[in-house]
């Protein structure tokens, strides 16, 4: 498999500094968070590393299950602008959160449902056309948020979006999913790697709560993954930290 860092864990570090880091650890691998200070690289940010990139679309005042058009409308123009950077920077993955239920919209959530499934429909839509596949990621517990359900992500990948799926293992284990549950799907081309005790989405280094990381990779081995699988932590010290554990279970 292929090992990545997001972003995330360096933020709000220059580039420089970021894919400096990168190098010096031997990863070859990086995942863009397409937000301020990153949302304006350009090409030749990355031409003098040999890196290989994924983009994750932006997370912060987007929803493209918004019931109010404007909101919904800018949000799927969000992730348009981030298939077009992916192609232009090289990167073959883009990962996108499915919408929200607002609270305005707790009373006529079907409408939101439906909103979410025809903006994902427009985003798969516009992935193909920059030549990317968009990853659907699955979402923690958290009020509002749709597709925290891994058997409901599944079944609309499988029979409607036909698209890729990131599978995030902090935010399925914070669902009491198992290993073995997580990874029950054949269209799961990204991976997302942090720890937590289940209680919430702590991002906290691998190894340093209670999921089962030796079950995860085995299983990933099992299924001859050999695509990206993303450290995406939420601080350069549980960087180091996960670094340590992958070097201690014998992945790095």
């Amino acid at each position: 498999m292929k090992l990545s860092i997001s972003t995330l864990a360096f933020y709000p570090a220059k580039i420089e500094n970021v894919l400096e880091f990168i190098t010096k650890e031997k990863f070859k691998y990086l995942e863009i968070v397409d937000e301020y200070p990153y949302d304006n690289l350009v090409e030749n940010d990355f031409s003098s590393y040999d890196i290989n990139l994924s983009v994750h679309a932006p997370i912060s005042d987007v929803n493209i299950a918004s019931h109010i058009d404007k909101i919904r409308e800018a949000s799927i123009d969000a992730m348009k602008d981030a298939f077009c950077k992916a192609n232009m920077w090289g990167a073959d993955r883009v990962v996108v959160h499915p919408g929200s239920i607002p609270n305005m919209g707790l009373k006529f959530t079907d409408k939101i449902l439906e909103y979410n499934r025809q903006s994902l429909l427009k985003c798969k839509s516009l992935a193909d056309e920059y030549g990317v596949m968009m990853c659907l990621e699955n979402m923690p517990l958290q009020d509002g948020l749709l597709y925290s359900n891994l058997e409901a992500l599944f079944e609309f990948v499988d029979e409607e979006l036909h698209s890729g799926i990131t599978l995030d293992v902090g935010h399925a284990h914070n669902n009491a999913y198992t290993p073995e549950e997580m990874f029950e799907n054949d269209h799961i081309h990204h991976v997302h790697l942090s720890d937590n005790d289940g209680s919430y989405d702590m991002h906290d280094a691998l190894g340093s709560q209670n999921i089962d990381f030796v079950e995860v990779f085995n299983i990933l081995e099992k299924k001859k993954y050999d695509e990206i699988c993303v450290i995406e932590v939420k601080s350069l010290p549980n960087v180091y930290k996960s670094i340590e554990y992958l070097k201690n279970i014998g992945i790095l």
